[in-house]
């Protein structure tokens, strides 16, 4: 025993020693909903199942944490064609999971795109229509072509998507597809393999033929509770080491966690947006000045302190901080008299009851947005801070299952407050080009800038990350020097994460799975070398 710890001592003590990462342990997420389909062709439906695919399956490309795309499946690609031909080349080596461990080909990524663009697909729309008109093929085993109708260079991103195995479901058909036993029971190329229901949740083992190198925890176990309140307390009560807390927590919860030292949390920027959009054709609305003293005159600041509980980031430029398309801009502060001057030069005279009128007409007019009592609570605030530059602002709570597609889509509105989402690409086309103003079109706002619309061409049309980053810093400076609309925020999630787990890396969240994208050099234990 003297000579055992004699030995100990001096490795403990060698200078040259150093904690790496070590193999085992188990992880257990908290989640509020349980499995349905762990198949990710049909994820989106459920953020569990999207977690559980994302940790199983694995798609083409994966996105790096600021969203460019890097190799998967397939360790490298060419495009051709100006755009319109991606040839991939898959990793050799990659096998399925299970006793078979039988190889992935390229018939296996066929199966899965010509799946989504099945007529009867009943997954993710966004995929299916990305689908629509692109002709895959196997060249060989080992490389396949997609040709698209025309250029689209954010095709790439969406190829996260995760290759389900042709010689385990080549016999079904869409339908078929969406109810298959493989649903509850996956097989994929992911850093984890599927152990087994545990109640209502289940049970993942470490993959030790993972292409990036098999995870160092051995376990994961996703535990189902009841709703957010009840993840806080799982996790102060050590039940679970990690949970994704998202905008319904209660910022004291938040400010419990970040108090406990047995607590590491992790501040994680969404893709999504909330905007503040006005009808640019409307005579109120119809000047840029007016616009742009509308942006001057709203303390975004305090809106994320007061009603978000500080956690967003503010997103005056129109793509999200941790995208690779951002650029730093110089944007119009907050300043209330420079506002209210902005609009007595434009015409608009304040009152005597206080209120601005320019000839006839009132400065007045309503916010739409949903009865969620959150937004209610944004656009009473936002409401606020207009009305002390003389603006009449009144709020409108509607229904929130009819208020997307009866009141915004529809073009029923002064002012709306919306949340959009770019997903996994930046390309603001949707949302801005004039071809989008019709609805079903998302230019809510209405408006059309020739220069505006050709940038957001020109980035679709290159594949070259460096020419669409310029053209993106184009878009922004448009966007802000125009203020079609009031860009407000990007909410922010909290990944809470007991202290002893290491290696995690902050990306992007291009969908509440994304926390996982480097799990394989997540750990627990460590040894000495």
């Amino acid at each position: 025993m003297a000579i055992v710890a004699s030995l100990w001592f001096i490795v403990l003590s060698d200078p040259k020693g150093e904690a790496v990462p070590a193999s085992g342990g188990r992880y257990v997420e908290g989640v509020t909903r349980p499995p349905e389909r762990m198949n990710p062709l049909f994820a989106s439906a459920n953020p569990t199942d999207g977690d559980l695919a994302s940790l199983m399956f694995s798609g083409l490309v994966r996105l790096a944490p600021d969203g460019i795309p890097q190799p998967d499946l397939a360790e490298r690609w060419e495009i051709s064609g100006n755009g319109t031909v991606y040839v991939f080349h898959l990793r050799k080596g990659v096998a399925w999971h299970g006793e078979d461990a039988a190889p992935v080909t390229s018939d296996d990524v066929v199966f899965t795109f010509r799946a989504i663009s099945d007529p009867g697909f009943k997954g993710d729309p966004v995929l299916a229509q990305l689908m629509q008109g692109v002709v895959v093929t196997a060249r060989d085993e080992s490389v396949v072509e997609f040709r698209l109708e025309q250029a689209y260079a954010p095709f790439l991103a969406y190829l996260t998507v995760g290759v389900l195995p042709e010689h385990l479901l080549r016999d079904l058909d869409a339908n078929a597809l969406f109810n298959a036993p493989f649903n509850s029971q996956p097989v994929g190329t992911g850093p984890y393999m599927y152990g087994g229901r545990t109640g209502d949740g289940g049970v993942l083992k470490a993959n030790p033929t993972y292409h990036f190198g098999p995870p160092h925890i051995s376990t994961l176990e996703f535990r189902v509770y009841d709703d957010d309140s009840a993840l806080t307390e799982a996790l102060r009560g050590g039940q679970i080491d990690g949970a994704l807390l998202g905008p319904n927590v209660p910022p004291q919860d938040i400010a419990l966690l970040r108090g406990d030292d047995r607590f590491v949390l992790h501040d994680l920027q969404t893709t999504s947006m909330l905007m503040m959009y006005v009808d640019t054709r409307s005579p109120l609305f119809a000047d840029r000045d007016v616009r742009l003293a509308l942006v001057r005159g709203l303390n975004v600041r305090s809106l994320i302190d007061d009603k978000a509980g500080g956690r967003g980031v503010e997103a005056a430029t129109g793509i999200a901080t941790g995208s690779w398309a951002h650029s730093e801009m110089e944007v119009p502060g907050f300043s209330p008299g420079a506002a209210a001057s902005a609009l007595e030069i434009a015409g608009w005279q304040r009152g005597s009851d206080g209120i601005r009128r320019k000839g006839d007409v009132r400065f007045a007019f309503t916010i739409s947005t949903s009865n969620d009592p959150r937004r209610v609570a944004l656009a009473e605030d936002i409401a606020r801070q207009w009305r002390a530059i003389g603006a009449s602002v009144e709020v409108q709570a509607l229904a929130a299952d009819t208020y997307l597609e009866e009141h915004v889509l529809a073009r029923q509105f002064e002012a709306a407050l919306v949340e959009i989402d770019s997903g996994p690409d930046p390309d603001p086309y949707p949302f801005w080009h004039s071809t989008q103003i019709a609805p079903p079109g998302r230019n809510l706002s209405g408006y059309s800038e020739p220069a505006m619309d050709d940038v957001l061409e020109r980035a679709r049309q290159t594949t070259d990350v460096d020419r669409r980053r310029e053209r993106y810093e184009l878009f922004q400076g448009y966007l802000i020097a125009a203020a079609p609309a009031v860009p407000l925020f990007t909410p922010v999630l909290t990944y809470a994460q007991a202290g002893q787990t290491r290696g995690f890396e902050p990306s992007v969240l291009f969908t509440p799975a994304s926390r996982f994208a480097n799990v394989n050099a997540w750990y627990l234990r460590t040894r000495v070398e």
